[in-house]
């Protein structure tokens, strides 16, 4: 108790108790106004496009995507898996260019 110079331990809780509303008021209002805002992500040109291109287009995204988590995970059996599915998209994505050639 004497931390905070009460001298008795409801004194002290009673403090807690309104400092807690306050932190809580003042923690909602700094949430509501941020300093600095979020940059919004970039929407890919995939969501514009229609059609075989749009689809080639999700699949690199995907293939993309996939590579980036593969990167981060240790060597060894989940990694060796993610990687064969790259494989597999990466041969999805030129078959489906096929489609697109006459």
């Amino acid at each position: 108790m004497k931390l905070l110079g009460h001298a008795s331990p409801e004194m002290t809780m009673l403090y807690v108790e309104l400092m807690m509303n306050d932190l809580q008021r003042e923690f909602q209002l700094a949430r509501s106004k941020p300093r600095h805002l979020v940059p919004q992500p970039k929407t890919s040109f995939a969501l514009t496009r229609t059609g075989l291109a749009g689809v080639i287009d999700s699949l690199l995204a995907a293939q993309h995507v996939l590579e980036m988590f593969r990167r981060s995970l240790p060597v060894g059996a989940a990694r060796s898996s993610r990687d064969r599915l790259s494989n597999r998209l990466t041969k999805i994505a030129i078959e489906a260019r096929k489609l697109g050639t006459p």
